[in-house]
Protein backbone atom coordinates (compact mmCIF):
# COMPACT_ATOMS: atom_id res chain seq x y z
CA UNK A 1 0.00 0.00 0.00
CA UNK A 2 2.59 2.36 0.53
CA UNK A 3 4.03 1.85 -2.63
CA UNK A 4 1.23 2.56 -3.97
CA UNK A 5 1.20 5.90 -2.19
CA UNK A 6 4.76 7.06 -2.97
CA UNK A 7 4.33 6.13 -6.83
CA UNK A 8 1.15 8.82 -6.84
CA UNK A 9 2.88 10.89 -4.73
CA UNK A 10 5.95 11.02 -7.26
CA UNK A 11 3.76 10.88 -10.38
CA UNK A 12 1.72 13.62 -9.18
CA UNK A 13 5.30 15.86 -8.71
CA UNK A 14 6.09 14.68 -12.77
CA UNK A 15 2.64 15.58 -13.55
CA UNK A 16 2.92 19.33 -11.87
CA UNK A 17 6.27 19.89 -13.37
CA UNK A 18 4.99 18.87 -17.07
CA UNK A 19 1.91 21.32 -16.39
CA UNK A 20 4.12 24.15 -14.89
CA UNK A 21 6.69 23.66 -18.18
CA UNK A 22 3.34 23.15 -20.59
CA UNK A 23 2.51 27.16 -19.05
CA UNK A 24 5.63 28.82 -19.15
CA UNK A 25 6.16 27.52 -23.05
CA UNK A 26 2.58 28.34 -23.34
CA UNK A 27 3.41 32.00 -21.78
CA UNK A 28 6.72 32.43 -23.57
CA UNK A 29 5.15 31.22 -27.02
CA UNK A 30 2.93 34.19 -27.09
CA UNK A 31 5.85 36.51 -27.45
CA UNK A 32 6.16 37.60 -30.97
CA UNK A 33 9.88 37.94 -31.58
CA UNK A 34 10.95 38.20 -35.22
CA UNK A 35 13.49 35.45 -36.58
CA UNK A 36 15.63 38.77 -38.04
CA UNK A 37 15.25 42.04 -37.15
CA UNK A 38 16.01 45.15 -39.07
CA UNK A 39 17.39 48.74 -39.18
CA UNK A 40 18.09 51.31 -41.27
CA UNK A 41 21.49 53.74 -39.64
CA UNK A 42 23.56 55.69 -41.89
CA UNK A 43 26.26 53.15 -42.55
CA UNK A 44 23.54 50.99 -44.41
CA UNK A 45 21.11 48.51 -43.34
CA UNK A 46 21.91 46.17 -40.26
CA UNK A 47 20.20 42.50 -39.60
CA UNK A 48 20.10 41.39 -36.35
CA UNK A 49 19.27 37.29 -36.55
CA UNK A 50 17.17 36.63 -33.57
CA UNK A 51 17.07 33.04 -34.49
CA UNK A 52 21.12 32.44 -35.16
CA UNK A 53 21.64 34.07 -31.79
CA UNK A 54 18.53 31.85 -30.01
CA UNK A 55 18.43 28.58 -32.14
CA UNK A 56 22.28 27.90 -33.22
CA UNK A 57 24.32 30.06 -30.28
CA UNK A 58 21.82 28.54 -27.32
CA UNK A 59 21.29 32.83 -26.54
CA UNK A 60 18.21 34.10 -24.66
CA UNK A 61 16.21 37.28 -24.48
CA UNK A 62 17.68 37.98 -20.96
CA UNK A 63 21.57 37.83 -22.95
CA UNK A 64 20.90 41.17 -24.53
CA UNK A 65 17.83 42.66 -22.99
CA UNK A 66 18.25 43.17 -19.24
CA UNK A 67 16.03 44.74 -16.43
CA UNK A 68 19.01 46.62 -14.46
CA UNK A 69 22.58 46.87 -13.70
CA UNK A 70 23.90 45.69 -10.93
CA UNK A 71 26.78 46.26 -9.22
CA UNK A 72 29.63 43.21 -9.04
CA UNK A 73 32.42 43.28 -7.59
CA UNK A 74 33.11 46.67 -9.23
CA UNK A 75 31.49 45.63 -12.91
CA UNK A 76 28.09 47.05 -13.91
CA UNK A 77 26.86 43.55 -14.51
CA UNK A 78 22.69 43.34 -16.16
CA UNK A 79 20.58 41.53 -15.03
CA UNK A 80 18.29 39.48 -17.43
CA UNK A 81 14.73 40.45 -18.34
CA UNK A 82 12.20 37.78 -17.18
CA UNK A 83 8.75 36.32 -18.06
CA UNK A 84 7.47 38.09 -14.94
CA UNK A 85 9.12 41.64 -16.25
CA UNK A 86 7.79 41.08 -19.69
CA UNK A 87 4.33 40.14 -17.79
CA UNK A 88 4.73 43.34 -15.73
CA UNK A 89 5.28 45.78 -18.53
CA UNK A 90 2.57 43.71 -21.06
CA UNK A 91 -0.13 44.75 -18.53
CA UNK A 92 1.07 48.49 -18.02
CA UNK A 93 0.50 48.47 -21.61
CA UNK A 94 4.54 48.71 -22.58
CA UNK A 95 6.57 47.07 -24.76
CA UNK A 96 9.47 44.85 -22.79
CA UNK A 97 12.00 44.52 -25.71
CA UNK A 98 12.29 48.33 -26.63
CA UNK A 99 15.10 50.47 -24.99
CA UNK A 100 12.53 53.39 -24.68
CA UNK A 101 10.20 51.53 -22.53
CA UNK A 102 12.75 52.02 -19.63
CA UNK A 103 15.73 54.08 -21.05
CA UNK A 104 13.15 57.05 -22.49
CA UNK A 105 13.81 58.63 -25.97
CA UNK A 106 17.23 58.44 -26.63
CA UNK A 107 19.51 59.96 -29.30
CA UNK A 108 20.40 58.21 -32.28
CA UNK A 109 23.96 58.26 -31.03
CA UNK A 110 22.86 57.14 -27.67
CA UNK A 111 21.72 53.75 -29.43
CA UNK A 112 24.46 53.98 -31.30
CA UNK A 113 27.03 53.86 -28.44
CA UNK A 114 24.42 50.93 -26.44
CA UNK A 115 24.28 48.74 -29.84
CA UNK A 116 27.65 48.53 -30.26
CA UNK A 117 29.02 48.13 -26.94
CA UNK A 118 26.30 45.25 -26.49
CA UNK A 119 26.97 43.64 -29.64
CA UNK A 120 30.66 44.15 -30.64
CA UNK A 121 31.66 43.42 -26.74
CA UNK A 122 30.11 39.53 -27.77
CA UNK A 123 30.77 39.15 -30.67
CA UNK A 124 35.14 40.19 -30.00
CA UNK A 125 35.01 37.90 -26.82
CA UNK A 126 33.87 35.21 -29.10
CA UNK A 127 36.29 35.73 -31.93
CA UNK A 128 39.33 35.57 -29.31
CA UNK A 129 37.83 31.97 -28.70
CA UNK A 130 37.93 31.78 -32.24
CA UNK A 131 34.57 31.49 -33.71
CA UNK A 132 33.86 33.24 -36.58
CA UNK A 133 31.77 36.14 -36.11
CA UNK A 134 31.07 39.48 -37.80
CA UNK A 135 34.11 42.20 -36.22
CA UNK A 136 33.96 44.63 -38.74
CA UNK A 137 31.23 47.21 -39.74
CA UNK A 138 30.56 45.94 -43.15
CA UNK A 139 30.31 42.69 -41.69
CA UNK A 140 26.58 44.11 -40.43
CA UNK A 141 26.02 47.22 -42.00
CA UNK A 142 25.47 46.81 -45.64
CA UNK A 143 24.77 49.41 -48.45
CA UNK A 144 22.44 49.19 -50.80
CA UNK A 145 24.22 48.24 -54.19
CA UNK A 146 23.63 51.36 -56.65
CA UNK A 147 22.30 50.46 -59.98
CA UNK A 148 24.55 51.63 -63.20
CA UNK A 149 22.89 52.82 -65.97
CA UNK A 150 23.44 51.58 -69.06
CA UNK A 151 23.50 53.89 -72.31
CA UNK A 152 20.70 53.84 -74.82
CA UNK A 153 18.09 52.24 -72.68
Amino acid sequence: MKRFGVLFLVLSFFGWVGWSLAENTKELSELKVPLVKEYQVKMGRVTFPHGKHFLDAGYSCGTCHHVKKNNVEGKMVPEPMTVEKVKELAAQGKVAFQCKTCHGDLKRSQYKKLFHKNCLSCHKALKAEGKKVPVKCRDCHVKPKRKRMIEGC
